[in-house]
């Protein structure tokens, strides 16, 4: 397929860098990678993403995920370990993306401008087995005590599906969660592992029958790490997050791989890695999505519609492309001096790129530090605006809101 050739060709390009397992010991064998057909939407390490901007993902006719179901499965033997946390933290980002169907106000409702997909996800089911790891099916590498191939990891779906008595079909995901210093590679060979090409990737088994998800513990990893904790550094959750989200949309719009990606074989996840848009919160704990009130930070993922934007963190459903513009209804308290908070409602506040205070229009005072609570409040540090009547304004991707009402700036 012209699409696994894509892969190859750009995969093929990458180099190894010790320096992005941090446990890196050795190096990976260096030769061609070999991507397996039932693979797809890879993520590569960071520096590594595929050109986006100008290429329009196309529909090759096969199936998507109208409606989708996600099921968690937490591969975790005696003797390995997940950050304490680490499983409820992805269980409950799980939850939030299933609690927000149909809002406009995150990544997921990009996809629902393609072939009439929905945003309409619900959660299947959860399960950590503790069986031992088979031997190692690929050669160690950077150190890692044990090499898993991608068909060692779908046996491992396919065995917990039959335990739980889970159902394959076209829009259930069962996502497989490895825990620390797990290495996992496409086959025997080697050439192609986690950590050193890829973060994670999303396929079908090789019976064609369950849509999985391979989603190594890269917390840590610097290739695969953001550095960003919204929810807590103990945790080590939210750079996997972060890859579970490109793996869980590239899945909606691109389930057997023959449906929507570009002409050089990428996906909605894949033309926007490793780009997140304006973020909020201090560094090392940003987020730029806050789904059912919680913050993530998770990569954009591309709108065909909205070519002078391209990646997105919202998207108006039903056409619109940025999420839609931002509106101020209120604030409070309305009058204050400077550095005092004060707290906007509105809508669409998600990605907010500018907040301040403005006056007569063409003079415009940028708060210091403003925090989106929710899509539908601000809460804002005056700025050291002159004294008097101010229009509190906010700036998102999707346009500009300023208030109708003034702000007294007393002091």
């Amino acid at each position: 397929m012209k699409r696994m050739l894509a892969f190859a060709t750009v995969l093929g390009a990458l180099s190894l860098v010790a320096a992005l397992v941090s446990t890196s010991a050795s190096a990976v064998p260096t030769a061609a990678p070999s991507i397996p057909r039932n693979v797809g939407g890879v993520v590569p390490v960071k520096g590594k993403q595929f050109p986006g901007a100008g290429i329009p993902l196309v529909y090759h006719g096969g199936p998507v995920m109208l409606t989708n179901k996600t099921y968690t499965i937490f591969w975790k033997p005696a003797g390995y370990t997940m950050a304490p946390g680490y499983d409820t933290t992805i269980n409950q980002y799980f939850a939030d993306v299933a609690h927000d169907s149909g809002m406009g106000t995150n990544v997921y409702a990009a996809a629902t401008q393609y072939s009439s997909i929905q945003y309409s996800s619900t959660v299947g089911g959860t399960y950590t087995d503790t069986t031992a790891f088979p031997a190692s099916g690929c050669p160690l590498y950077s150190g890692l005590p044990v090499c898993l191939t991608d068909t060692q990891l779908q046996n491992e779906v396919n065995s917990v599906i039959a335990t739980k008595g889970w159902v394959k079909n076209g829009t259930n995901t069962f996502f497989l969660f490895t825990p620390k210093n797990v290495g996992s590679c496409f086959d025997s060979s080697g050439s192609t592992c986690a950590f050193t090409y890829y973060c994670a990737y999303h396929g079908f088994t090789n019976s064609g029958t369950a849509i999985y998800a391979n989603q190594p513990y890269v917390g840590g990893v610097g290739g695969c790490d953001e550095g960003q904790y919204p929810n807590g550094s103990s945790n080590q959750a939210d750079p996997t997050l972060n890859v579970t989200s490109h793996e869980h949309n590239e899945a909606i719009t691109d389930p057997q791989l023959n449906a929507w990606y570009d002409n050089q074989g990428a996906e909605n996840g894949d033309k926007c890695a490793w780009t997140f848009g304006a973020v909020s919160g201090s560094n090392g704990s940003e987020y730029n999505q806050t789904i059912n009130g919680h913050h993530y930070f998770l990569q954009q993922e591309w709108s065909n519609s909205n070519p002078s934007l391209t990646c997105v963190q919202t998207y108006s459903i039903g056409g619109g492309g940025g999420g839609g513009a931002p509106s101020i209804s209120s604030f409070t308290p309305t009058s204050g001096h400077h550095g005092i908070t004060v707290t906007i409602t509105g809508n669409n506040f998600t990605g907010a790129t500018w907040v301040g205070l403005v006056r007569n229009t063409f003079f415009t005072y940028k708060s210091p530090s403003w925090t989106v609570v929710s899509n539908t409040k601000i809460t804002a540090t005056v700025p050291s605006a002159p004294l008097g009547l101010a229009k509190w304004r906010v700036k998102t991707n999707g346009g500009t809101a300023t208030s109708a009402t003034n702000f007294n700036v007393t002091g």
